[in-house]
């Protein structure tokens, strides 16, 4: 914790750090392009008025920005890494720029610069908000309509970048009621947050401290975290798969976490080519208080006692443990940053990260400060990362891996991975258009905690129900063409549709009630709608159809948009089992 104290008084001037300003000379003398003189901002609500010429529209627009309470300036200054007096430099703009583009209550931030008439420089800070204050009722149709969540939500609490909200979650097997608050400003620059809940099988409470790097100028960064919860970890039995072998369509797993840790790392090299080392502290301890139960039809309200013995592969899963471990981090970052537009949603404009992530952890688990009662893991651990991002043109490509392991007894066990190929295509003579393309490939080996694949649901082949097809190792290929409407106008809301094309297939290998599902098949179109225009929140309302030898009916879906560069991609059901989820990435 002195560590994180030393950090929470770094000054907000970069340039201030490294002796760039001062009074030494004239402004001339010192900087090469002329020093900020000032520094104005244009702080934009969430709705443009003048983006309509209907008049009652136009009224609407402006009552709702008067509920709306626009990003403060002090916030916007202290998130930006220059002052007035500092020489300019466009990096910092850049960096300033990217910090501020990295909240979700900001629909845009731009940084532009022009000369003040007397030899310095003007520096303009343009923000747009997102409506941040949401009573967000969550009704989805996934096979059949479904509440979802009901949230009240304020993400930029009097403009000053403090979440705070209630959230009720119910998706199947989970059903959880949570208070969380969050702020990104907790004695300078450390996030802070703390959510206590309740979820069907017990409580939960989590809380971090951290000190990130600063875009790609900080040197240092501090972590610490604690997590407890109880929550079920959900096998699917597919009976349809197998045959109606198991009476019963789910086997839920009550499972126990509690992990504490305190990381520390270090940056090595200049801006966009640096070399990232840290330490990590933590101890995790995994139970299973009470035996599994079961669902009929998928009633989760009303769950059975599980009948009968466990099978083999699911007892074979459910292994207590408990470790304190400390892992080394090593990692290597080389990027630029480039502007694009429409990537995610249909207007919004994103700064993407092009060039190459690697990084590697390594550890080893000892008995220290274990609880009594819970088998202890005496082992050696190792994790890999890699991401890239590259331009073809106005074209992205985007890819990258992860893979842990863990070595105890003499042999490689919890062998998990994922790895996703990702395509966004376009044409100039086709500007309307964006072709995404997603290859993922995702498994499990000699597994001893919890983990099973599925290919159904909105995140796998999109006609096939939920949990269908359940297995150890998964392959899926998305095809879609996403068009933007020329209307309404821009400004005004977006619009667009998507036609696209799902395929994948899982293989049984050692998980519970695994099958081997042959390749299934999926086509269907969809909506893709975006208010205010230039939101990053794009909701979308598809159906899919069933193609080839995949059985079923057509599906109709109404979620938010799941394949986001923004919120990166992996495996859902591979993150769920991880143990090892931080490495040099996270920092």
């Amino acid at each position: 914790m002195a560590a994180l104290c030393a950090l929470l008084s770094v000054p907000g001037s970069v340039a201030a750090q490294q002796g760039t300003g001062g009074d030494d000379g004239t402004a001339a003398e010192r900087c090469t392009l002329g020093a900020i003189s000032s520094i104005q901002f244009d702080r934009n609500s969430v709705f443009d008025p003048n983006a309509t010429s209907v008049g009652a529209l136009a009224w609407t627009y402006r009552a709702l920005n008067l509920l709306h309470v626009t990003t403060t300036q002090s916030f916007i200054r202290r998130e930006i890494l220059f002052e007035e007096g500092d020489c300019l430099d466009p990096f910092l703009l850049q960096e300033s720029e990217r910090l501020l583009d990295r909240y979700g209550f900001l629909a845009s931030a731009e940084i532009v610069h022009e000369d003040d008439g007397q030899g310095g420089r003007t520096v303009l800070v343009r923000t747009h908000d997102e409506w941040s204050t949401k009573v967000d009722v969550g009704v989805t149709y996934d096979e059949r309509p479904n509440l979802e969540k009901v949230e009240v939500t304020e993400e930029n609490f009097l403009g000053q970048g403090v979440f705070a909200e209630f959230t009720h979650r119910e998706r199947r097997e989970t059903k959880a009621q949570s208070i969380s608050l969050a702020t990104p400003r907790l004695f300078g620059r450390t996030d802070a947050s703390v959510e206590l809940g309740r979820d069907r099988p017990g409580n939960f409470f989590n809380q971090y401290l951290r000190y990130p790097f600063i875009g790609e100028t900080g040197t240092w960064s501090v972590r610490q975290g604690y997590s407890r919860g109880t929550s079920f970890f959900a096998y699917a039995t597919d009976s349809y798969a197998t045959g109606g072998s198991e009476p019963y369509n789910q086997v839920l797993v009550p499972e126990f976490r509690e992990i504490i840790e305190f990381s520390l790392a270090r940056r090595f090299g200049e801006p966009g080519r640096s070399i990232i080392t840290g330490v990590t502290l933590q101890r995790d301890v995994t139970r299973f208080p009470r035996t599994p139960e079961v669902t009929l039809i998928d009633d989760f309200d009303e769950l059975q006692p599980f009948p009968g013995t466990l099978p083999l592969p699911l007892a074979g899963q459910l292994q207590e443990s408990a470790s304190s471990r400390v892992s080394l981090h090593l990692g290597t970052r080389r990027y630029r940053y480039v502007e694009y537009r429409g990537i995610d949603g249909l207007r919004e404009r994103t700064i993407v990260s092009l060039g190459l992530f690697a990084g590697v952890s390594v550890g080893k688990g000892f008995g220290a400060f274990t609880p009594d009662g819970v088998s202890v893991v005496d082992d050696v651990f190792g994790r890999a990362h890699a991401s890239f991002g590259a331009a073809m043109g106005s074209s992205l490509l985007h890819g990258g891996f992860t893979v842990e392991s863990r070595r105890d007894g003499g042999d490689w066990q919890d062998i998990l991975s994922d790895a996703d190929l990702v395509a966004y295509l376009r044409n100039d003579g086709l500007q309307a258009h964006t072709v995404f393309v997603r290859a993922s490939v995702a498994g499990g080996w000699r597994t001893r905690l919890p983990f099973q694949l599925a290919l159904g649901g909105r995140q796998g082949v999109r006609s096939l129900a939920e949990d269908r097809f359940p297995g150890a190792r998964m392959m899926r290929f998305v095809v879609e063409d996403r068009v933007l409407f020329p209307w309404p106008r821009p400004g005004a809301a977006d619009l667009g549709m998507t036609v696209f094309a799902d395929m994948g297939r899982v293989w049984p290998g050692d998980v519970p009630y695994a099958v081997d599902s042959g390749w299934q098949a999926a086509l269907g179109a969809g909506l893709r709608i975006g208010l205010p225009a230039g939101t990053r929140n794009i909701v979308r309302a598809d159906i899919a159809f069933p193609v080839g030898n995949t059985d079923g009916s057509p599906i109709f879906r109404m979620s938010f948009e799941l394949n986001r560069l923004r919120d990166g991609f992996f495996t859902a059901d591979v993150f769920r089992s991880r143990r090892f989820n931080l490495g040099a990435e996270h920092f």
